[in-house]
């Protein structure tokens, strides 16, 4: 989740429920109120079980565009 200033909150043990038909995770409104109320309170630094460093990366300057090839193109 991400907070007010941009900084990336991570919320861990959040129990998750399965379908048996369909096995979609969800979340039970227990959990989910409780997460609710986390965000809503701004997750609070003093309320953090740990503060961990995270690596992030981006794919600016990294994505190179494939050229459209016509349909009758073919390989040998």
């Amino acid at each position: 989740m991400w907070l007010a200033d941009g900084a990336l909150a991570v919320v861990e043990d959040i129990p998750a429920r399965i379908c048996g038909e369909c096995l979609e995770q969800y979340y039970d409104e227990d959990a989910a109120d409780a997460l609710r109320v986390l965000a809503e309170s701004g997750f609070p630094a003093a309320e953090a079980a740990r503060v961990v460093q995270v690596a992030v990366f981006s794919l600016q300057g990294r994505i190179r565009r494939r050229i459209r090839l016509p349909d009758d193109t073919t390989f040998d």
